[in-house]
């Protein structure tokens, strides 16, 4: 054989030989290979499944932690002119409050532990706290929607507040927190300096601190929470002080004599009196029923007509808002006659002091009832009751067996 065809041969059987090696041939019947070619398929299978369960189980628990911690706290339970209001918040607030009545509640009832309602003295302080602990407890029902009318108004006032520049810092959130702190505190911190005068020592920081732990602990908030709802609080503070300042100290008010009586004849016999030539203000004290003008001669100075409404009545407002200045008529009102006479209107008139004050203390709640009734003004209530978190602090009531 010639040598290259030698080398030729040789190269063929080391290819086959390393084929050899790399494939080995299956031992064993053919039945039997196929029974172990099945079960490795079968077991690639079986482990391609679990696989594909370890991301549904995965994904799945995924999901849930996202739904948990990012979907559900931010899901709204209102949009207030776009801007939405989460559910996170709004389950603190009603944390919040339901702590703030119970606490109300507990305070009530150990009150009226200690009061004997066999003592006639003790009895109608026990009507009084009974009627209070009424109250709380009808406000726990309505917690839920009172805190979502409270978020809403809350959202509209930040809106007001961004619109007047005004915001509240974290030094003004610390302040009031550490002023509701030691107020909280000092009761416990009192020593006495004379047999009737008590002093209060410095309330130790150490103790503020332990103490605002604590509220926060059985309130069961953070401190991010809680320091939004002091800071909302501020805010609104400072929204009403602005709104109160721009309240209009001037306005429609009314100078007016009234003589009230209950017939009609009565009333009748006094005008023909003061028609004949009486001083009204005689006769208003001799006839009129009216406890708050009659010493005054009928005389009820200066008033708005919203104070004659409420007082007389709005036929009398009416009355008074048309009757020519210096006229004498008769009203018949829904359970009174009254004789009136206009002595001055004043369209720009200072308001009395009284009208005034209520006015700027209602200026916030005014604007806010305006807003809500503004065509411009965007709300949606989104609350589900799954998103209504159960009372932590409601004590389980007793079944029998």
């Amino acid at each position: 054989m010639a040598p290259d065809s030698k080398k030729q041969t040789d190269r063929t059987k080391g290819k086959a030989s390393a084929r050899g090696k790399a494939l080995p041939v299956e031992q064993g019947t053919k039945k039997q290979i196929a029974l172990r070619r099945r079960e490795a398929r079968q077991k690639r299978i079986i482990w391609i499944s679990v696989g594909a369960l370890a991301v549904v189980i995965v994904a799945i628990i995924l999901a849930g932690v996202l739904q948990e911690l990012v979907f559900e706290p931010s899901r709204p339970v209102a949009i207030v002119n776009g801007v939405k209001i989460r559910t996170t918040d709004y389950q603190d607030l009603v944390n919040h409050r339901r702590f703030t009545l119970h606490q109300q509640e507990q305070m009530l009832q150990r009150e009226l532990s200690q009061l004997d309602p066999n003592n006639e003295q003790d009895q109608f302080l026990i009507s009084i706290y009974e009627q209070q602990l009424s109250q709380v407890r009808s406000s726990l029902t309505f917690v839920p929607d009172s805190a979502l009318d409270e978020l809403i108004d809350h959202e509209l006032i930040r809106q007001k507040a961004e619109e007047l520049g005004l915001t509240v810092t974290e030094i003004e959130i610390d302040q009031a927190i550490e002023e509701d702190l030691r107020q909280a505190a000092s009761p416990s911190y009192q020593t006495p300096v004379t047999d009737t005068v008590p002093t209060a020592t410095p309330i130790p920081q150490e103790r503020l601190d332990e103490i605002y732990r604590s509220a926060l602990e059985r309130m069961r908030l953070s401190e991010k929470a809680f320091r939004l709802i002091v800071r909302r609080s501020l805010l609104q503070d400072k929204v009403q002080e602005v709104l109160a300042s721009q309240v209009p100290t001037t306005g429609l008010v009314i100078h007016l004599q009234l003589i009230k009586t209950d017939t009609e004849e009565q009333a009748l016999a006094a005008q023909q009196r003061i028609e004949q030539g009486e001083d009204f203000a005689v006769v208003a004290r001799e006839v009129s029923t009216d406890t708050l003008s009659a010493e005054n001669g009928g005389d009820l100075g200066w008033l708005t007509p919203e104070q004659l409404s409420s007082r007389y009545g709005p036929a009398v407002e009416a009355q008074a808002l048309a009757l020519e200045i210096g006229k004498l008529t008769l009203v018949k009102g829904e359970n009174a006659f009254y004789l009136i006479r206009v002595v001055g209107r004043d369209e720009n008139g200072p308001l009395p002091a009284d009208v005034l004050a209520q006015r700027r203390n209602n200026a916030l709640s005014d604007w806010l009832a305006q807003q809500k009734s503004s065509p411009d003004v965007q709300i949606e209530r989104l609350l589900q009751p799954d998103q209504i978190p159960p009372d932590p602090y409601e004590t389980p009531t007793a079944t029998g067996p």
